[in-house]
């Protein structure tokens, strides 16, 4: 870009703030440490965190019950040892998995609006590991497959329909410490302590690339970046530096670009909204998060802002893209979980006008399941089912689909199935598909937001024309400057000539 010229972007005004003090959740107990995780998860209408206390508890909680948790608050108490990680399924808001030292992962139903006393029985134990399990991660469009990862240097993939591993990749030499599913969920990517990324194919169950990636001796963070064929790995060099590697999928031998971001102990958890294009990087006590807008064209990135914070994070859960405020154009929410907090933190986009801002809201994940277990087993392939954040058209799930990731074999085409029996109640609000056709108060909504999509492109080029007119007046100004500098500078040699003159007529 040539210096000078303002970047054209709906994203390149960015603001993250902390919400009021009286929206935050206090009394938050929680003296558990996990490298490897990001200790907290939410979704919609919860948030998990792990909590102090013999047998490994956790804790479920509204969202909609800001302020101090009770001294007596209900928890979730089933495992052995250390809760690890935690993670919502993404298809039933009212189940979870959660990750112990205790070498099981356990799957666990509670009932809508939280627990309201302690539960003890999980409705499933995952056993197979022989060392403990640091991640798990629900599949994003199929329902019910479940990947834990533990020390033993495994990673086993789940159909908890059946209960049972329905294969093991044991091709990682050293501790995993990262996984993403990609956009698809046809692959997954890992980081290893061999300082290697990987992108596997779990049902051939075989390493599709191996990348070399930081040389520092930090565990490193991998994240696929939405349905382009890129990811990003995030870690540290020799020099302790934390750096990001942008890397095309296809291209093993080096990445596309890489960042060099600051010197400083703590991981960096990578957050991609694939609705925005944005990566949002939040360091392990630090008190910022960085935010880049992603691209498909060099320089693949560029930084947008920064939020600094009071008080350092320990973790950091994304709540779903469904519960944001799209009326004060925000278009993500995080919490922050501190020493005995979790502080709810909105980004949003400064527009004027109270209208929705189509441009801000692509259709974003719907929360209902493209393929069952047994399909997604047998090798079917579907891109995530999506909805309109319009509240006009009221949740409309689309099944678009996308650009598809790279894949071992040719993606098959399929039509959304039904989700399988729901391991939890579901209080899904984004209410149901509809095949009929748009009303025509429906389509005049559309025109009336594309005209305001319209105007408000105007307002932003007219703005960035403003911007452009004060740089060339300030050019000018400082033309002028150097004219004068130069004039100057003549005259100053002018008299020094004339002074040497003199001299020798002295001498």
């Amino acid at each position: 870009m040539n210096k000078g010229v303002v970047r054209s972007s709906k994203f390149r005004h960015v603001f993250g703030k902390t919400l009021r003090k009286e929206d935050h959740y206090e009394n938050i107990q929680s003296n558990v440490s996990a490298q490897d995780s990001n200790l907290c998860d939410a979704n919609a209408k919860y948030f998990a965190v792990p909590w102090r206390g013999g047998g490994g508890p956790f804790v479920v909680w509204p969202l909609n019950k800001p302020g101090r948790l009770p001294q007596n608050v209900p928890l979730v108490a089933g495992h052995g040892a250390q809760v690890t990680d935690l993670h919502f399924s993404p298809f039933h808001q009212e189940c979870i998995a959660s990750a112990s030292d205790d070498t099981t992962a356990k799957i666990w139903k509670f009932p809508e609006d939280g627990p309201t006393k302690t539960i003890e029985e999980a409705q499933m134990t995952l056993a197979g590991h022989y060392k403990k399990i640091i991640l798990v991660r629900w599949n994003s469009v199929a329902d019910n497959v479940l990947a834990t990862i533990s020390y033993d240097n495994s990673i086993k993939i789940w159909d908890v329909n059946a209960g049972k591993a329905m294969n093991t990749c044991e091709d990682h030499p050293d501790a995993i410490h990262a996984f993403d599913w990609n956009y698809n969920g046809s692959l997954y990517g890992t980081y290893c302590k061999d300082k290697m990324a990987r992108i596997i194919d779990p049902r051939a169950n075989r390493v599709v690339t191996k990348y070399n990636g930081h040389q520092g001796l930090k565990g490193a963070r991998f994240t696929f970046l939405g349905d382009r064929p890129m990811f990003a790995t995030i870690g540290f060099s020799k020099q302790s530096e934390r750096q990001i590697f942008f890397w095309d999928q296809r291209s093993p031998d080096s990445p596309l670009t890489e960042v060099q971001l600051d010197i400083a102990s703590g991981s960096l958890l990578p957050i991609f909204d694939p609705d925005t294009n944005m990566l949002f990087l939040a360091g392990k006590g630090d008190t910022t998060i960085r935010y880049f807008e992603i691209e498909d064209t060099e320089p693949y990135q560029h930084f947008v802002n920064q939020f600094q914070a009071k008080e350092p994070q320990r973790g950091v859960a994304v709540i779903s893209k469904r519960a944001v405020d799209v009326a004060n154009n925000e278009i993500i929410r995080v919490l922050r979980l501190t020493q005995n907090s979790m502080e709810p933190v909105c980004f949003e986009v400064p527009r004027k006008g109270e209208h929705f801002h189509l441009d801000l809201y692509p259709d974003t994940f719907a929360g209902k399941p493209s393929l069952t277990s047994k399909d997604w087993f047998s090798g079917k392939n579907a891109a995530p089912m999506l909805m309109s954040m319009d509240p006009k058209e009221n949740g409309i799930i689309r099944p678009v689909v996308h650009g598809e990731s790279i894949s071992v074999a040719e993606p098959q085409k399929v039509t959304p199935a039904p989700a399988s029996a729901p391991l939890a109640p579901s209080n899904h609000h984004a209410t149901h598909a509809t095949s009929s056709g748009p009303s025509v108060s429906d389509t005049n909504n559309v025109n009336h937001a594309k005209v305001a999509q319209l105007e408000t492109r105007v307002k932003e080029l007219e703005e960035e024309n403003r911007h452009l007119k004060m740089q060339a007046e300030l050019a000018d100004k400082h033309k002028a400057e150097i004219r004068s500098y130069k004039s100057t500078i003549e005259k100053l040699e002018a008299d020094k000539v004339r002074l040497e003159k003199i001299l020798e007529k002295m001498g």
